[in-house]
């Protein structure tokens, strides 16, 4: 929960072996973080397959994760978030920075970590598969912000893939996802953020906006 004591190990800047204490500041923050540099001549790739023969590349995910001030720096990648009791509750994966002074990535108390049964959960499908599923929802989505039409703050469908989740749903162009699987959905990132911590062909609700009227599918 929010205010709960959370250690942080790894090594930061490359020093192995450091612990950093701290509290959950939030939960279910959406965050976008992009692909690592796997070939030394720029930006790596993220490689879906999706349905109907598609494929998707793309520099950076959406994901949602929890929030921590414990001191997270470059290098505490990969390393574990615990709770008081030293049972594990996420796996650090990014920081937020302040880097216009110094030029340099560094902890300003925002940390985040990927919650610990989306990380079991990847794992697991991993060693049994080879590979990790993610949810689709099948369509495209954008910021209900940008649009003057929009009565309400949420994710906005721009279009939807024929035959997908969203399409069988009954859903549309131009509706706003307000809830997914209870969770306020406040943008894009977020619901893009949610999807993905869901595996393939799991069921949840979602609740969208039409005009005046509000629906749960």
């Amino acid at each position: 929960n929010v205010g709960d004591e959370t250690i942080a190990i790894g090594a930061p800047l490359g020093l192995a072996n450091t612990v950093t204490n701290g509290i959950v500041s939030a939960l279910n923050r959406s965050i976008t973080v992009g692909s690592s540099d796997t070939n030394g001549d720029g930006p790596g790739q993220f490689d879906f397959d999706l349905p109907f023969g598609q494929a998707v590349n793309t520099a950076s995910v959406s994901l949602p994760v929890i929030q921590t001030d414990a001191s997270i720096n470059p290098g505490n990648s990969g390393g574990a978030l615990l709770n008081a009791k030293g049972e594990l509750i996420g796996i650090n994966v990014a920081i937020a920075s302040n880097n216009s002074i110094s030029g340099m990535a560094g902890s300003i108390g925002l940390g985040f970590a990927i919650p610990s049964e989306y990380a079991l959960r990847v794992a697991n499908e991993i060693i049994e598969t080879g590979q990790p599923s993610h949810g689709l929802l099948g369509a495209t989505v954008t910021d209900a912000a940008y649009s003057q039409d929009a009565v309400v703050s949420g994710a906005l469908i721009d279009s939807v893939t024929p035959g997908g989740a969203a399409d069988l749903a009954g859903m549309r162009s131009g509706d706003i996802v307000t809830k997914f699987n209870d969770l306020p959905i406040t943008n894009q990132i977020d619901l893009t953020a949610q999807v993905r911590f869901l595996p393939a062909g799991a069921e949840t609700t979602l609740t969208y906006v039409r005009g005046t009227q509000s629906f749960t599918v």
